[in-house]
């Protein structure tokens, strides 16, 4: 799975993109901008996007072996092009937990994003029933064979580098680190964790 961290990231920035409406991209922007008093300072901007994997990588049940995000920094609005490469040691089947941890550079600080209408740091018991949710499997993961569903079966998966065209700014300009924590049942599922920037 990409680990399901990009599995997810990839499921819902396609279905975005597809499905969501500007007032919703919109209430997303708003959501984040209510949660941050933003205070640019353009010689401090990490403008590299990197990630990491903070668990064990050799033992977990999913592992990212690579990604692709350009242009680094990423410009909203515009083009995305997207990629991946992920294994899955063994089936991983509902409930699976992902807790996120989102924090924002701002100031010269680093600011965690609180939960609010769970969009931020926050727990989700269950994305199976998050995923459930979407009306369609974006046309890019049904060509590479990647479920959009639980349950993710034992496999290597790779997402080719697609180019997606987001019309409108997602989230404020800045520097953000992400943490999502897996665990699927009592098992644990993986660490990932990235930085990235927005212009």
């Amino acid at each position: 799975m990409v680990s399901n961290l990009v599995i997810c990231a990839t499921v819902f920035t396609f279905s975005a993109v597809t499905f969501a409406s500007a007032q919703e991209f919109q209430y997303l922007r708003d959501v984040f901008r209510a949660s941050i008093q933003h205070a640019e300072n353009k010689e401090s901007r990490v403008n590299k996007f990197v990630y990491n994997n903070c668990g064990h990588p050799e033992t977990d049940i999913f592992n990212l072996t690579s990604i692709i995000i350009r242009p680094d920094p990423v410009q909203l609005p515009g083009k995305v092009t997207l990629g991946a490469s992920f294994v899955f040691r063994e089936t991983a089947r509902s409930p699976i937990k992902l807790q996120v941890e989102i924090d924002v550079r701002s100031g010269g600080k680093w600011l965690k994003l609180p939960c609010i209408e769970q969009v931020g740091t926050c727990t989700y018991e269950d994305i199976c029933d998050l995923l459930s949710l979407l009306p369609a499997c974006p046309e890019p993961l049904v060509s590479a064979g990647i479920p959009c569903q639980c349950p993710f079966p034992k496999g290597s998966y790779n997402l080719p580098a697609s180019t997606i065209d987001i019309p409108l700014e997602l989230v404020p300009p800045g520097d953000y680190k992400v943490k999502a924590v897996f665990t699927n049942g009592e098992k644990p599922g993986a660490c990932i964790e990235l930085t990235i920037s927005f212009n």
